[in-house]
């Protein structure tokens, strides 16, 4: 064991020292460097499980309902994306790799990805903790999360947002400079200041701190919403006399009220001029039929047929939905159905509030120098 153990280290050995010969100018690693393989996208997730569940969303749909990424953990042993295998380093579990021998498989993984055409872009070295970033092939998920920045506009150094952040924590008490620059934190290379913006929270626990920051407007939409309710229960409360409201009647309310309390921001507004003038519209439209169906079923099982037999004498058409509801809540397959709707009903709401609530808010962190030219850049450094 001891020899098997000595050969791997000598070949991961080999294999640094290749890479170094072969590529370390173009990525500026030494014989300090470490390198670290993602076998897959998901690898890259925010957290561990479950408090990562709603943050690892591979598509739209798995951002608008947060439970689908934890199905696919449940009933898949993987994460968010199946295997993609590079080299012998992404073929093995990481609870099967030894840990002396993990090392070299990755620089082998990391000189078999830079040999292929094109696979120096899945290739990035943080030059604040000194560790290669291999990628695995294909584009990203398609969320709001990077692991890799380029501060710069001007130098081709890449970092860990992660990195990056913690250098920007230690500044924040000082002021801004122009053009959204941040003094004290600039490229040790060039000197140009990095540029500062916001982005998404990304974890659990950045999600409740800036929630927490930011208590005016945490207050301003808890206010909304207990006043939605309030006005809901008292109409309820008001025309169903016969009974008190049940238990399952609150739950529709209070999900109806947040969802009353969404429409009117500003941000559901310019949502919708966004969606109305997409392709898509129409998927759109679908989704919120598909939303309307569930809430109607929702409210036939949530009331009871006594709580407004008071006013089928009053019109036939009310007596004919009486008559209806009553054999639905008489069927045991109807009343299974029923529930069914209910739980989607309450899962596509909480999907969507939850949606709003962790894109409503935004973590300070350090710009993208790649999405700015380098003229603007120079004019705010100087």
């Amino acid at each position: 064991a001891e020899a098997r153990a000595e050969a791997r280290a000598g070949r991961g050995e080999a294999w640094r020292t290749y890479f170094l010969a072969c590529f370390g100018d173009e990525h500026g690693t030494t014989q300090g460097t470490k390198v670290r393989v993602a076998r897959r996208w998901s690898d890259d997730g925010p957290g561990s499980w479950p408090l990562k569940v709603g943050f690892c969303g591979v598509t739209a749909t798995d951002h608008l309902l947060w439970f689908l990424p934890a199905l696919r953990r449940l009933t898949w042993s993987g994460a968010c994306l199946p295997l993609q295998p590079v080299a012998v380093a992404m073929l093995l579990p990481p609870s099967e790799v030894p840990a002396q021998a993990e090392a070299g498989l990755a620089w082998q993984a990391a000189c078999c990805v830079r040999s292929q055409c094109g696979g120096e872009s899945r290739l990035a070295r943080c030059f604040v903790c000194d560790v290669l970033e291999v990628m695995p092939p294909g584009p990203p998920p398609q969320h709001f999360r990077h692991r890799m920045a380029w501060p710069c506009a001007t130098c081709p150094r890449a970092a860990h947002r992660a990195c990056l952040e913690r250098r920007l924590a230690q500044h924040e008490g000082k002021a801004l400079g122009a053009a959204g620059g941040c003094r004290g934190l600039c490229c040790e290379a060039c000197g140009c200041e990095y540029r500062t913006t916001r982005r998404f929270p990304e974890t659990a626990a950045e999600l409740f701190v800036v929630t927490l920051q930011e208590w005016r407007w945490t207050a301003r939409r808890l206010f909304v919403c207990v006043a939605f309710f309030a006005w809901l229960y008292s109409l309820v409360d008001h025309y169903f006399v016969s009974e008190s409201v049940s238990r399952d009647t609150c739950i529709v309310l209070a999900f109806t009220a947040t969802m009353m309390s969404l429409t009117v921001t500003r941000r559901f507004h310019r949502g919708i001029q966004l969606i109305w003038h997409t392709g898509n519209r129409w998927r759109y439209f679908t989704i919120f039929a598909s939303y309307v169906v569930l809430f109607w079923l929702a409210i036939v099982r949530a009331l009871k047929p006594s709580m407004w037999a008071w006013a089928v004498p009053s019109s036939a058409g009310l007596g004919m939905l009486h008559q209806v509801q009553v054999a639905l809540h008489e069927s045991v397959a109807a009343c299974v159905l029923l529930s069914l709707a209910s739980v989607l009903y309450v899962a596509l709401a909480s999907g969507i509030i939850f949606l709003f609530w962790k894109t409503s808010l935004r973590v300070p962190t350090v710009a993208d120098g790649r999405l700015f030219p380098a003229s603007s850049a120079a004019a705010a450094a100087a």
